[in-house]
C-alpha cells in the first residue's frame, strides 16, 4: 500500500493512492475543527488480524508543506502462529516544511505469535513529525500475558540525503527473558513510545515543556535524539488507554509549537 499527500489551495488532498487486499485507505476526511485543512486518514485491514506469513507494506509521502493526521482504525491485532512469522515495513517520507501526526490504535499481540515491524522515516530537516506507538502484553481479555513468541520493532530516522539520525529499536522474547523483569517493563502491563522530529528550536521547546513522570500507575522518560533534531519518549502503564492519551497529549504540544493550536479531544468512540 502506498499513499500521497499534496496541497493544493491550501488544503492537503490525497493525491495517489494503490493498495491491496488486506489493506484499506478511507478518503480523507477533514473534520479537524482546530486545522480544517488538515486532512485525517484511517488505515484499515479488511482480512483480520496479522497471521503467519503476512508481509505488509505501508509507504506514505507528504509534500512540501503538506500535513496530515493518520491513525488506524482498531487496535492491530497478531494471530497465533505456528512456524513462520509476520512483519510489516513501513517507509514514510517527509518532505520540506511537512507535518505529520502518524498515531495508530494499540499494537495487540497473541498468544504464540511471532511480528516484525520495520519503520523508516525519511525526513527533511524542516519537517515535523509525531509517532506514536502503543504495545500490549497480550489478550488480557483471554487471560495472556507477555504470551507472545517475539516482538521485534525498530525505526530509523534517515535524512534525504541517505543520512541516519537516529536508530531505535525494541526485541522482546518473553521466554527468554519476560518483559516483566525490573529492567525492562517491570510490573506494567502496556507500553509506549513517542518518537517526535522537528527543527532544533522547536525540539528545545518541545523538551521544556515535557515533564518525567515516576509513579505507581505510570512512567514517562524523554531523552534528545539526532544532535538536536528529535526527542524520544517512552512510556509504562496498564492500559492503552492510558498510554494513548499521554502520546495524544504529547502530540498536542507538538501541534501547538509548530501550527499554533492544540490536538482536540479523542471521540468518545474511539
Amino acid at each position: 500500500m502506498e499513499f500521497r499527500l499534496e496541497p493544493t489551495s491550501g488544503r492537503t488532498i490525497l493525491t495517489h493512492l494503490y493498495r491491496r487486499v488486506p489493506l484499506v485507505v478511507q478518503q480523507a476526511l477533514y473534520f479537524d475543527e482546530e486545522l480544517p485543512l488538515l486532512p485525517c486518514v484511517y488505515i484499515l485491514s479488511s482480512g483480520g488480524p496479522y497471521v503467519e506469513s503476512d508481509r505488509h507494506s505501508i509507504r506514505i509521502t507528504l509534500g512540501e508543506s503538506a500535513m496530515a493526521h493518520i491513525s488506524t482504525g482498531a487496535a492491530t491485532q497478531i494471530g497465533s502462529m505456528e512456524r513462520d512469522v509476520a512483519e510489516c515495513r513501513q517507509q514514510i517520507t517527509l518532505s520540506r516544511g511537512a507535518y505529520l501526526e502518524w498515531l495508530p490504535r494499540a499494537l495487540i499481540p497473541s498468544r504464540e505469535s511471532t511480528y516484525r515491524c520495520h519503520t523508516e522515516v525519511v525526513a527533511h530537516p524542516e519537517a515535523t513529525f509525531c509517532i506514536g506507538e502503543v504495545v500490549a502484553c497480550g489478550r488480557l481479555h483471554s487471560g495472556e500475558r507477555f504470551d507472545y513468541t517475539e516482538l521485534h520493532l525498530s525505526t530509523t530516522i534517515v535524512r534525504p540525503t541517505g543520512q541516519v539520525v537516529a536508530r531505535d529499536g525494541l526485541r522482546l522474547k518473553p521466554q527468554i527473558r519476560h518483559p516483566s523483569e525490573p529492567s525492562l517493563l517491570g510490573g506494567f502491563t502496556h507500553f509506549g513510545t513517542a518518537i517526535i522530529g522537528s527543527t532544533p528550536e522547536v525540539v528545545d521547546a518541545i523538551y521544556g515543556l515535557v515533564e518525567p513522570i515516576s509513579r505507581p500507575d505510570s512512567q514517562l522518560s524523554i531523552a534528545r535524539i539526532g544532535g538536536g533534531w528529535g526527542l524520544i519518549v517512552r512510556l509504562l502503564g496498564n492500559s492503552a488507554e492510558q498510554i494513548g492519551s499521554e502520546i495524544r497529549r504529547l502530540c498536542s504540544i507538538v501541534r501547538t509549537q509548530v501550527k499554533g493550536v492544540p490536538l482536540p479531544p479523542e471521540f468518545l468512540w474511539r
